[in-house]
């Protein structure tokens, strides 16, 4: 097209020209239909990269951008900007049907008057996450939210969008599902043996050398932790996290080793750095002792494995003493609360019952009197728990476990990963740490799906319940296969340099080993609401009848046996998991409650406070009712804690992916060896593998703010507002 200065050609007529457009990236330019041409060429090619489909030719790009032209100027308008344009650009390819073609060609954003709810803390997702405080990062990471989930919405395929928008499906932490793999536990000595490169590839970053001090090991675990946050969206933690930590305070006085837990604890719940200004989602996974499996296991750590050949010959089993006084030091730290006497958020204390310490090394105890036992070790964190409600149990007693036979461990509040010898062929090189060889467990993408629906279309017939249950899963593995997709263009690009780092190694000068096996994450499929859906297919809900019960474990097993189905037919790891999932379940609720299809059946199961949803549903989402999560007895139910541990102890098994059995404490605080009688008869003689003692902590910041120095009581206010378990679930 010929640029004129007072006039322009529009298919042959001479018309007065457009105004200078205002383009969205901060400049003024001359009106340019060519523009809109190319605009349109480019950016259809994205339905070849999210759909498979054909991006637009040349005579469609001309064709659209002439009657775009035509549209301008026909509003006579004295000012244009480049969002106005596009509005325009894309009534026009809605108009021509090609609706795939506006999908990638639109604006993703929000209104003004959004964007100033979420900057004065209201609005948009203000209560979605208890982790975040009011500051204005949190603002920031609002705002990049509601952009990155209206994008992800848009570049999905319309149905599988659809799914998550009507409540079929919940895909988790949307805001990151094109750019970040979801959770991952890491090995420690990697970065024990590595040093630490928080860019994961030295450029932006300085790069530190293996740790020679205890300190700076520390220092550099917490500072690994905070990195990782810029490539994953979810939980960081470490299994093992004790015993290779151990050789760095060989021989320390335990006032130093206390002091270097402290420092530990500090630095994770003051480093105000992840995503959106919160603290590090954070767990360390907690022995009392070393575990059978690392004693003759050579260590790593100043760079180096103790091997005999880099260096002389030391393994695990020489730091006993070391991780019991590193053990016994957290529990104090943590129990002494901070300087105002709050409990510690993170790192998450995963205390670990295995078989290795049931029974106590009396050798080792005769000749080292003035070091606690493992009963004793134990106790401690039973005290921690009736305090408060701190730590959570990773119960290795039960043999589906395979404690001892392999690498197990809970992350990210109830998510299992295991490695165990006979699926792993690097198995014992991983333990010894051949090459830099390491384990990497982790999660892509957690999809939970509405359970209570799949009921509600089945119509009470049993089969076609299963069918329906499956018929979630698959569209939650059509997304999986997406992500999958999106994942393999995001570590192209270099865009988890963290978890893709390749350090250098300390003694070959060669690039090591890389950080994350990507190919080894598993994707997670969570189950919401169990409980309402066999409440409304036979009546009862999973505690109140033999029939209930059973069907349960019926549905839950066809789900597992068909998630090993669909990780064979497309080559990836799908678990089953209980997600912890609070506001999933308040949303399939909801989304339950606003469909008139489901309306009427939702209304007979559904918790919480349906009187108060139905008289402000249509003004708000935000209702006060749930399904009730995984496979959990209702956390309403008069149901004794014997009853609901007989009822969903069984789950654990076949929940493969992480689950989790809640004791309520209320605001008691019990004797604390009563607490540990009652979990370690819990441990071996149930299937329950992960459990917590939770704590009904009321605090308020004025109580805080008027306490005498040196007092660290917390005071119970005279209103229980603000009521925050001691997880920080609101």
């Amino acid at each position: 097209m010929t640029q004129q200065t007072q006039q322009t050609t529009l298919d042959g007529v001479w018309v007065p020209a457009l105004p200078p457009v205002r383009t969205s990236d901060g400049h003024i330019l001359e009106w340019d239909r060519e523009r809109i041409v190319q605009q349109i060429l480019n950016e259809t090619k994205l339905v070849e990269t999210f759909y498979g489909y054909t991006g637009a030719t040349v005579e469609q790009a001309r064709e659209i951008a002439a009657e775009v032209e035509e549209r301008i100027l026909a509003l006579h308008l004295t000012a244009l900007s480049g969002p106005l344009i596009r509005e325009i650009m894309n009534i026009t390819l809605l108009e021509h049907g090609l609706v795939q073609y506006r999908n990638v060609c639109t604006r993703v954003g929000t209104p003004v008057y959004d964007a100033h709810l979420i900057d004065v803390g209201r609005g948009f997702e203000a209560h979605d996450n208890a982790n975040l405080q009011e500051n204005a990062e949190t603002s920031h990471k609002k705002k990049a939210d509601k952009i990155s989930k209206e994008q992800y919405l848009l570049q999905l395929p319309p149905t599988i969008a659809d799914h998550h928008l009507a409540g079929d499906i919940h895909i988790h932490d949307l805001e990151y599902f094109g750019t970040r793999p979801f959770c991952q536990d890491w090995d420690l000595r990697y970065f024990l043996y590595y040093g630490l490169m928080p860019d994961g590839n030295g450029t932006k970053a300085s790069v530190a050398g293996p740790a020679k001090r205890a300190e700076v090991a520390v220092l550099h675990a917490v500072k690994a932790l905070g990195s990782a946050q810029t490539n994953f969206a979810g939980g960081q933690g470490y299994y093992n996290f004790l015993t290779f930590l151990a050789p760095f305070v060989e021989g320390v006085p335990y006032d130093e080793i206390k002091q270097l837990m402290q420092m530990f604890v500090y630095e994770m719940t003051q480093m105000m750095v992840a995503r959106g200004g919160q603290l590090v989602f954070s767990s360390v996974q907690l022995s009392p002792g070393v575990p059978t499996l690392w004693k003759d296991k050579p260590c790593v750590y100043k760079g180096k494995v103790w091997d005999g050949e880099q260096a002389p010959l030391r393994t695990y089993s020489e730091f006993e003493r070391e991780v019991r006084l590193l053990f016994l030091a957290l529990m104090e730290v943590m129990m002494e609360g901070d300087a105002w006497g709050k409990p510690f958020s993170f790192p998450k204390p995963e205390i670990s019952v295995e078989p290795d310490f049931m029974q106590e090394d009396e050798g080792f105890n005769a000749t080292h009197p003035d070091l606690p036992t493992y009963q004793q070790l134990y106790l401690k964190s039973f005290e921690l728990a009736s305090k408060f409600g701190t730590p959570y149990y990773d119960n290795q007693m039960p043999a589906y476990r395979g404690a001892g036979k392999g690498i197990s461990c809970y992350q990210c509040c109830a998510y299992q990963f295991s490695t165990l010898a006979e699926e792993d062929s690097g198995f014992d090189d991983k333990l010894i740490f051949k090459d830099g060889m390491h384990f990497s467990m982790g999660s892509w993408q957690v999809i939970s799906v509405n359970c209570p629906r799949a009921a509600y279309n089945a119509e009470g017939d049993d089969s076609r319940l299963f069918a329906e249950l499956k018929a979630l899963m698959d569209r939650a593995v059509e997304a999986f296969k997406i992500k999958r997709r999106w994942m393999n263009l995001i570590r192209t690009n270099g865009r988890m340099p963290f978890a893709m780092q390749r350090p250098k190694d300390p003694n070959t000068g060669e690039r090591g080993a890389v950080a994350v096996d990507l190919e080894s994450l598993v994707y997670t499929i969570g189950i919401v609401g169990v409980n309402e859906m066999v409440q409304h297919h036979v009546g009862t809900e999973l505690h109140q009848s033999r029939e209930a019960f059973a069907l349960a474990i019926r549905a839950m097993t066809e789900m597992e046996l068909y998630a090993k189905e669909l990780s064979r037919r497309h080559h990836m790891t799908i678990a089953l998991a209980r997600t912890p999932a609070e506001t999933t379940g308040q949303r399939f609720a909801v989304a339950d409650l606003i469909d008139r299809r489901y309306r009427a059946h939702a209304m007979k199961v559904i918790k919480g406070n349906l009187p108060d949803a139905l008289a402000r549903i249509g003004t708000t989402h935000d209702l006060p009712i749930y399904y009730t999560n995984g496979t959990h007895v209702a956390p309403g139910a008069d149901v004794p804690l014997p009853k609901r541990m007989e009822v969903e102890h069984v789950f654990f098994p076949i929940v493969d992916g992480g689950n989790i059995f809640h004791i309520w404490l209320g605001e008691a605080r019990p004797d604390p060896r009563g607490l540990m009688d009652m979990a370690m008869k819990l441990c071996k003689s149930t299937q329950v593998g992960y459990f917590a003692f939770t704590r009904d902590l009321t605090v308020t910041l004025k109580q805080y703010r008027e306490q005498k120095p040196g007092k660290k009581s917390i005071k119970k206010p005279a209103t229980p507002s603000g009521m925050v378990d001691s997880r920080g679930t609101i």
